[in-house]
């Protein structure tokens, strides 16, 4: 990365930011943090036109049913002409939304008016002569169909009430109750009782409930055929206005872009200065379209030549695997500039533990097929992942000779049979032996990556003092060593000759690293630096430290025990199964062990990965490289 500064007079900052700037590899940066020393600098004053207008032609695309995506466009957009076509079209539209609510609502009233009536329709009464009666008042609604029943002699026994019922239901009694003026009280108390319901009906309905209702239901289906007619209109508006609002919407999203390169930048009176980040080989492109503008100029420096605290954002240039597995890297944290790139590490390592606790041929390339399947339809990030895994899955069913449980079809490692190498124990006590062998052998990878990273930054305590730097390794190595080579040589190395150089010189070195790394940089303030509190919180730290040692290694045990679990699973399913091995059993408890097993490994790999592995070698803390891109097929709050 190179930390590029351009400059030049204000007028021409536009023309030059939209040439050299906008959607190239350009990582802005706020000028003021970084060149204001002296104070001698401003902001840039800036406003976004553009914004609100382009905010309004993005409404309009949603009103519409678009899309945002790029069209052509030429030149600045006049604002005036912009604003009016924006207030043409969205009067359009209102007007639009006004006869469509006006169709929707004759619509809705109508089905309601016709539903109202539809248990009436048996009657075969003008409606009229109802509204009209002097002398008599009347109820429509419903009660429940087992309360009616209940009542039905009571209610045709009384003297000042007539109930007739219009429609009977299997849950509901519809119909109409009469009764004298001065009796409509008790009548409705009545009829509370039986929690009749009320339907209100409208007195401008006329005709028998049967012409009503057809009457009513015509009117909907017009209203219902003009809300068509609307929406049609509401298309061919859509069709037509397209691409002049999609060229619109790219005109303003490009200008607002522009502008909003400027609350980057800073001037002085008459120069304006932009900085940002660019990498190596893209400045020759820049200095190439710099050359028309013969009034400005730029300066690229690298990161070693700037003052403490400017950091460099971080591009990664991941190989197939790196790129696949970044969404698990992002999830910890993307590198330092001067951190080493851990993607493929990580793809590789994780591939290699999942493989080995999930080897099964037959069910690794289920797996892979599933994650296929993710990738390719569902274009789920997470698909490569589980296709890679299924794909070492099978691999290591290989090696286990296991293909869907069975372990009679291929040769291979049996981990439950007798060992050829540890006679008298089972291969699965070998397994656990190797698992802690592969811990060893990738806490002590991770070291060197620790002090790679600590060459990068010129960190001396990463690369000599640190307990992953040379002193941790030397002792962890040291004592892995003396202890194999005691117990299985059986030669003692836990000897002074020994035991000073290798065990208790690294962890002087780690007890002392802080004034150690200052001395061995070059800073004076080593001599300030109290032995007293250096010994006092050193001694618990180098007890975390050993301690950490010791709970790494044995975690990598997992590895081998998800590998044991995984057999005894297929063993408990063949055992289901019965001696016929029934299909339907064998069948579900494959796809059982597949999920749920798969989602256990899973996870405890990704464990490993962050917890035993990333935090001897990896800090994350990378400011990812954000170049000024305009994307039109996205929203403007995007």
């Amino acid at each position: 990365m190179k930390l590029v500064t351009l400059t030049g007079p204000i007028g021409q900052f536009d023309p030059l930011a939209a040439a050299c700037v906008l959607d190239r590899e350009f990582h802005p940066e706020h000028a003021l943090s970084i060149l204001d020393r002296a104070g001698r600098l401003r902001p840039f004053v800036w406003s976004d036109p553009y914004a609100p207008l382009l905010r309004r032609a993005e409404d309009l695309l949603d009103a519409l049913h678009l899309s945002p995506a790029y069209a052509p466009f030429e030149g600045k957009p006049n604002l005036e002409a912009v604003t009016a076509y924006l207030d043409s079209l969205a009067q359009s539209l209102s007007d639009l939304d006004a006869r469509r609510d006006r169709q929707q609502a004759l619509m809705d009233g109508d089905r309601t008016i016709a539903g109202e009536l539809e248990n009436l329709r048996s009657l075969s009464t003008e409606l009229s002569q109802l509204w009209n009666l002097e002398y008599v008042r009347f109820r429509y609604g419903w009660l429940p169909r087992e309360t009616y029943d209940s009542f039905r002699a009571s209610l045709e026994e009384a003297p000042d009430l007539f109930f007739v019922p219009t429609d009977l239901g299997p849950r509901r009694a519809y119909g109409i109750y009469f009764t004298t003026r001065n009796g409509l009280e008790k009548a409705d108390a009545l009829f509370n009782s039986l929690h009749f319901t009320a339907v209100r009906l409208d007195h401008t309905v006329h005709g028998t409930p049967g012409q009503a209702i057809d009457e009513f239901t015509s009117l909907a289906a017009k209203a219902e055929d003009a809300l068509q007619s609307i929406e049609d209109e509401r298309a061919a508006l859509a069709v037509k206005e397209e691409p002049k609002l999609q060229s619109v919407c790219s005109s303003l999203r490009y200008h607002s872009g522009l502008r909003d390169l400027r609350r980057y930048a800073a001037c002085s009176k008459e120069s304006f200065y932009l900085t940002g980040w660019m990498p190596e080989d893209a400045v020759p492109e820049l200095e190439q379209r710099l050359a028309q503008f013969p009034d400005c100029s730029f300066v690229a420096d690298a990161p070693q030549d700037l003052p403490v605290g400017v950091k460099p954002p971080t591009k990664l240039k991941n190989s197939f695997l790196g790129r696949v597995f970044r969404p698990f890297l992002e999830m910890y944290g993307l590198p330092d500039y001067h951190e080493l790139d851990p993607s493929s590490f990580m793809a590789l390592t994780y591939c290699l533990f999942f493989g080995i606790m999930f080897g099964d041929l037959g069910q690794g390339l289920g797996l892979a097929l599933i994650g296929l399947v993710l990738t390719k339809w569902k274009k789920m990030w997470l698909g490569g992942i589980i296709t890679l895994c299924g794909l070492s899955g099978a691999l290591f069913g290989c090696v286990y000779g296991s293909v869907f449980g069975f372990e009679d079809i291929l040769p291979g490692f049996k981990i439950m049979e007798e060992s050829t190498l540890l006679p008298g124990s089972s291969n699965v006590l070998l397994l656990l032996l190797l698992s802690v062998a592969l811990g060893v052998a990738m806490l002590l990878l991770a070291m060197v990556l620790n002090i790679i990273n600590g060459v990068r930054q010129h960190d001396f305590e990463k690369i000599l003092f640190g307990p992953n730097g040379a002193a941790g390794i030397l002792f962890y190595g040291g004592i892995i060593t003396a202890a194999v080579s005691t117990l299985v040589l059986k030669v003692d190395l836990f000897v002074p000759a020994y035991v000073i150089p290798v065990l208790v010189f690294p962890l002087l070195c780690i007890l002392l690293r802080e004034p150690l790394s200052l001395l061995a940089a070059g800073d004076p303030g080593w001599k300030k630096v109290k032995l007293s509190e250096v010994l006092g919180t050193g001694f618990f730290e180098l007890f975390e430290t050993l301690l950490s040692y010791l709970t790494n290694t044995l975690s990598f045990m997992r590895v081998g025990a998800y590998a044991i679990t995984h057999v005894g699973l297929m063993m408990v399913v063949r055992m289901l199964a019965g001696s016929g091995s029934d299909p339907i059993v064998i069948i579900l408890g494959n796809l059982f062990v597949m999920g749920f097993e798969g989602l256990l490994v899973g996870i405890q790999v990704l464990r490993l990965e962050f917890y035993e592995l990333f935090g001897r070698f990896y800090a994350d803390g990378g400011v990812p490289f954000q170049p000024k891109t305009i994307h039109y097929d996205a929203h403007s709050g995007n």
